[in-house]
C-alpha cells in the first residue's frame, strides 16, 4: 500500500513538471539586442528626417549662391553710383553738423564698399560666416538643428548687414563683427551695434564694443535682421 501511494505521488510531480515546462516555454522572451525596439525605430526616423532636411539645405545653399554670385555682377553699376552720392551726402553731413554738440544716437557712415554676400549650412556644432571684412561666429550649442544662413552686406554709406532667415533667434548669443576700417571716425567717438527696423530705425542697441585697434565694432546678438553700426 505504502509503495503504491509512493508510485502515484512520483507520477504527479513528473506530470507537474511537464506543465510547468510548457507554460515556461509559451511565456513571453526579453527581447534580445537586436530586436529593434520603439525608441531605436523613432530614432531611425529621426536620423532620416534630418538627412532628408540637409539634402533641402544642400539645395537651396547652391541656389543662394548663385544668387549672390549674380547680386554682385548686378550691383556694380549701383556701387558707382553709390560712391556719387556719397561725397554729396558727405558734405551735408558736415554742413548740418557744424557745432552740433546733442548725444542722440546716429548710423556711421563711410565711403560705400561693393556688395558682399555669403551663406553656408550651419547646425548644431556652430560656424563661422564672413562676408566681405565682417564676421559672424554662431558658436556651439546655438542652434537646435541646422540652418541655411544668409548674410548680405548691401553697396551702402551705411556699415550693415541683413541676415536671414529674418527672426532666427540663437540659445546661445552669436558674435558679430562689423568692421569700419577705412572710415575716418573721430578718436573720442566710441562706436557701438545697432539693430535697425524699417527705415533705418534704431530699435536696439544690443551689447558691444568697439575695438579701435582693429577698426570692428563686437556685440552678441540673440536673433536675426539687420546690423548696423551707430555712434
Amino acid at each position: 500500500m505504502r509503495s503504491t501511494r509512493h508510485l502515484l505521488l512520483t507520477m504527479l510531480l513528473a506530470i507537474s513538471g511537464v506543465a510547468i515546462a510548457c507554460t515556461d516555454a509559451g511565456s513571453p522572451t526579453t527581447p534580445s539586442a537586436s530586436s529593434p525596439s520603439f525608441s531605436t525605430a523613432e530614432q531611425e526616423m529621426s536620423t532620416e528626417e534630418r538627412q532628408q532636411r540637409h539634402e533641402e539645405l544642400k539645395l537651396q545653399l547652391k541656389s543662394q549662391k548663385e544668387r549672390i554670385k549674380a547680386e554682385r555682377e548686378l550691383r556694380k553699376a549701383a556701387y558707382e553710383l553709390a560712391r556719387d552720392e556719397w561725397k554729396d551726402y558727405k558734405r551735408e553731413w558736415k554742413r548740418a553738423n557744424k557745432g552740433k554738440k546733442d548725444k542722440t544716437v546716429d548710423l556711421l557712415r563711410c565711403r560705400p564698399r561693393p556688395y558682399e554676400g555669403e551663406a553656408a549650412i550651419i547646425g548644431p556644432d556652430g560656424g563661422t560666416l564672413h562676408i566681405g571684412e565682417h564676421e559672424l561666429v554662431i558658436p556651439r550649442g546655438a542652434l537646435a538643428r541646422e540652418e541655411l544662413i544668409i548674410a548680405e552686406a548691401p553697396t551702402s554709406s551705411l556699415v550693415n548687414v541683413e541676415f536671414y532667415p529674418e527672426g532666427l533667434t540663437f540659445s546661445r548669443s552669436a558674435k558679430l563683427n562689423l568692421s569700419y576700417k577705412g572710415c575716418q571716425v573721430p578718436s573720442d567717438i566710441d562706436l557701438r551695434l545697432a539693430y535697425l527696423g524699417w527705415g533705418l530705425r534704431i530699435l536696439e542697441l544690443p551689447p558691444s564694443f568697439d575695438q579701435k585697434d582693429l577698426s570692428e565694432v563686437t556685440g552678441d546678438i540673440d536673433h536675426f535682421s539687420r546690423y548696423a553700426i551707430a555712434y
